[in-house]
């Protein structure tokens, strides 16, 4: 199954080559008029308006294949138009010398294009169609069942040469197209397989990043456990020194201002609120310590209830944090509301503020990026 980034890369290149033919065989139109109104040749000549048909063709397949929601349907309008593309060549072909002259190569890039662009089974099935309208002109041809056109009425008419009808049916028609068919088929498989290749490479990488996420969570709970356990209890036993001299009180409350602060820096980094009772509690202590050091009202609604993988809570607070960070740098905000919601079957984190805003494109630097790497990898 094509996922949806695939399916539409492909509904626009197939859209691409719609596109390519129409402006070809529009300029070969305009070409064919101008030459007609030159020299005056008949505007049946079918070298005008066969091209202008195959132009006007683009107009109604464009449109259906713009239609299509899924790869099933897309590809089958667009093997609705080479189906035209072909009766519309073997027609061309009959009324220009059927297999007199060199025709048969009209097919080409139909043939290239089917077996690049649709599946194994419909490519194989565009050229059997090939083959088989091509040879069924020859044969009826050959045994009167339909008038030749011929491109040299004065000389001998190779059509009724058995040996001639069977070398272009044979060699012309099912060893050009059928080579051609198994050819760009292998190269298809090539670059499809190559495509794998680079598909398993990003799930790979996607996978490592997470890895090293959860390695760096993992570091900072370690650092919070230094900071609050080992410096903490080192500077309480220092406070508990000076208790015993004479006029401490301000070494007192600057250790212990010390002593906050270093709970504050490890609760940044890893909140333990977070790991004992999930992310909605870390969430609200967040929101009340961004409360208490600005003029801002932080508000919190967590609408999930279950406890979510460590690595996405942490995940979750970090980018909560980012957000905050940049609020308070740069929105000049008064009210903040964090939103944890679950849509669709996917955890949602919404920041909102009251602050001047920014453009997203003038203003790359604010830690957004930051956010945006680590959720999407």
């Amino acid at each position: 199954m094509v996922s949806d980034p695939d399916f539409a890369e492909l509904k626009a290149t197939v859209i691409k080559t719609v596109m390519a033919r129409r402006i070809t065989l529009g300029a070969f139109s305009a070409i064919a008029l101008i030459v007609i109104l030159l020299t005056k040749i008949s505007y049946l000549n079918p070298l005008f308006y066969a091209p202008l048909v195959w132009f006007l063709l683009t107009f109604p397949f464009k449109y259906l294949i713009e239609r299509q929601t899924n790869p099933t349907g897309l590809h089958w309008a667009h093997a609705g138009f080479f189906i035209a593309e072909i009766v519309l060549i073997t027609a061309l072909i009959h009324l220009m010398g059927g297999s007199e002259w060199i025709g048969v190569i009209f097919y080409v890039f139909t043939v290239i294009y089917a077996n690049f662009f649709l599946p194994e089974l419909q490519g194989y099935l565009i050229t059997g169609l090939v083959v088989l309208l091509y040879s069924s002109l020859v044969i009826l041809e050959y045994f009167g069942v339909i008038p030749h056109r011929s491109l040299f009425p004065p000389y001998e008419a190779p059509y009724r040469n058995l040996a001639y009808n069977l070398t272009t049916i044979l060699a012309g028609a099912a060893g050009v197209y059928g080579a051609l068919s198994y050819t760009v088929r292998a190269f298809t498989e090539i670059y499809a397989r190559k495509n794998r290749a680079l598909r398993a490479r990003e799930r790979e990488l996607s996978k490592l990043s997470q890895r090293i996420l959860s390695a760096q969570d993992e570091e900072r709970r370690r650092i919070a456990r230094v900071l609050h356990d080992e410096l903490g209890q080192t500077l309480a036993a220092v406070k508990l020194e000076l208790a015993a001299g004479e006029d401490v009180t301000r070494a007192q409350g600057l250790i212990d201002r010390a002593i906050s602060q270093t709970r504050d820096l490890a609760h940044s980094l890893r909140p333990p609120l977070l790991d004992d009772l999930g992310l909605g509690p870390s969430l609200r202590r967040l929101g009340r310590m961004v409360e208490e050091a600005g003029n801002v009202d932080v508000r919190v609604r967590v609408e999930i209830t279950e406890r979510l993988p460590q690595e996405h809570e942490g995940l979750l607070f970090s980018a909560a944090q980012e957000a905050l960070r940049n609020i308070e740098a740069h929105a000049q905000a008064r009210h903040v509301e964090i939103a944890v919601e679950q849509r669709e079957g996917a955890i949602v984190l919404v920041v909102t503020d009251d602050g001047i805003g920014f453009d997203h494109a003038a203003v790359p630097g604010l830690g957004l990026r930051g956010i945006r790497e680590r959720v999407e990898g």
